[in-house]
């Protein structure tokens, strides 16, 4: 079986069929031990429905009826903590616990599905078949290819056999025959049972490209669980799968039926909602971001403004203290000054209120008389014409 980038379907099919055809690489055969040279080179081919997954291409196609189908602060910090947490909460769950390399490949589940009522799919004991005989050939393949069927029977309550086509598969190379082969083959082997999930799978030998696969589920089993979406689901898992060398053919087809049972039994959120609530979310945080910018520098430039003024008053302050020092030195060098001079009465004409510093001679404004004062405040009196010492 090849391994290799996208598919490409469409859906012409008179039932609800879906198909995959996954191309580019090279075939499963050409790197298992065992193999037939038939298979060397594969195709990929989908029918019904179709996307661009890499290379390839799948267009919605048209369903028939009665069909089955196939395939800063502290602060701000902590506030950005919580938009950030529900972003991360919301990849967590759309990446199904982190694994994102399926985001863009795997259809998403926007359905509420409840499983197939049991009573509605008669459960068989066969749940695959191998043409070839050697693609589930290895230790355990054949026990990992039940457990994964059994899983998603499980799930869905939908019971699926896969049918592995060997080299008659060469007849059907078109989409319309592979899928017309997947609704006789499912009245032959389930009747009037609609509960069940027929899928062939076939490497497209002699080709460039790596497989063919269709899905055919009962009207039950469609109707309940496998619609149009669900058959998308598995047939993508099946392509994502197919490309992942490090799986054998048991694990690959394990992996895809378990993880396809998973999905198809939850509700997703459409990518346009998953968009819009990120969306949403990061125009909260860059408003809170503008918000908080907005709110710092104001409060940046108030602490500023008051900085200033606590400066101006300080300043004020300041010049007050000095203006007062200044005033009391005055006042004690005029209070120390005073007490240097002695109040005297003129002897000759009375008069009173001079003042004579110690250890000096005055004059009486009014007469002219000699007063002397000595260290000790005493006052010696000198006639008019007496010389002065």
């Amino acid at each position: 079986m090849g391994r290799g980038g996208g598919g490409g379907s469409s859906h012409h099919s008179s039932h609800h069929s879906s198909s995959h055809s996954h191309s580019g690489g090279s075939s499963r055969s050409s790197y298992r031990s065992s193999g037939s040279s038939y298979r060397s080179s594969g195709s990929s081919y989908r029918s019904s429905y179709s996307h661009h997954s890499g290379g390839s291409h799948y267009s919605g196609g048209s369903g028939g009826s009665g069909g089955r189908g196939c395939g800063c602060s502290r602060i701000f910090s902590i506030i950005l903590i919580f938009p950030m947490l529900i972003i991360m909460g919301i990849f967590y769950g759309v990446f199904e616990s982190g694994d994102i390399s399926t985001f863009f490949k795997i259809e998403r589940s926007t359905i509420q599905r409840e499983a197939l009522p049991s009573d509605k799919c008669q459960a068989i004991d066969k749940w695959y078949r191998d043409d070839w005989g050697d693609w589930i050939d290895k230790s355990g393949e054949a026990e990992a290819v039940k457990s994964g069927l059994e899983y998603f029977y499980n799930k869905t309550g939908v019971q699926p056999y896969l049918w592995i086509m060997g080299e008659e598969g060469k007849d059907y190379m078109s989409e319309g025959s592979l899928e017309e082969l997947g609704d006789e083959t499912y009245k032959e082997m389930f009747g009037n049972d609609e509960g069940h999930l027929l899928v062939i799978f076939r490497e497209y030998p002699n080709a460039s490209s790596n497989y063919i696969c269709t899905v055919t589920p009962g009207s039950d089993a469609e109707t309940i669980v496998m619609d149009e979406q669900a058959r998308e689901i598995l047939l993508d898992y099946i392509d994502f799968f197919y490309t992942n060398e490090d799986l054998n053919e048991g694990q690959f087809f394990k992996n895809a039926f378990m993880r396809a049972g998973d999905r198809i039994m939850i509700k997703q959120m459409t990518t346009k909602q998953i968009v819009m609530i990120i969306v949403v979310v990061l125009v909260v945080v860059i408003g809170i971001i503008i918000v908080a910018s907005i709110i710092r520098k104001k409060k940046v430039a108030v602490a500023k403004q008051k900085a200033l003024q606590k400066q101006a008053e300080a300043q004020q302050a300041k010049a007050v203290a000095e203006q007062k020092q200044t005033e009391f030195n005055q006042q004690k060098y005029n209070d120390e000054l005073e007490t240097q001079f002695v109040a005297v009465e003129c002897p000759n004409c009375g008069s009173t209120g001079n003042k004579i510093r110690r250890t000096t001679v005055g004059y009486c404004p009014f007469c002219g008389t000699a007063i002397k004062v000595d260290e000790d405040g005493k006052v010696s009196f000198i006639n008019r014409d007496q010389p002065t010492t």
